[in-house]
């Protein structure tokens, strides 16, 4: 099955479903698996969770270290306003044929190789 999503349309949608996101996570106190997987494409972070006494969203990011047979993880603390505006700033980022992932993520459909996204601007 193929979706026809407009550039806007995405952006839209997915500054919602974080809003929702985050309040679901004031309220639950942790980050839903589906908010995970969004925040680890979208910061291209190696892991997402969510602290509760400090109420902050924690990312590890890998960072190239010449220095080391391994790469280095450097984590992150977003409150969860911060989250939002760091999110949303990604978001606004990505044009045309980088949007298809998040136009199946938003269709439910990311891990579905059947599925299509065009991106129309």
């Amino acid at each position: 099955m193929t979706a026809y999503l407009t550039e806007h349309e995405i952006k839209t949608k997915l500054k919602t479903l974080v809003k929702q996101y985050l309040d679901n996570c004031r309220s639950c106190d942790q980050l839903s698996e589906e908010f995970i997987e969004l925040i680890r494409y979208t910061l291209k972070a190696k892991y997402a969770n969510y602290n509760k006494e400090t109420r902050t969203i924690q990312i590890g990011i890998k960072q190239e270290n010449e220095n080391s047979f391994y790469n280095d993880i450097k984590t992150f603390s977003y409150s969860l306003e911060e989250a939002e505006k760091e999110l949303g700033k990604n978001f606004n980022a990505y044009q045309g044929k980088q949007l298809t992932y998040f136009g199946k993520f938003l269709n439910g459909q990311q891990h579905d190789i059947n599925s299509e996204v065009r991106v129309i601007r």
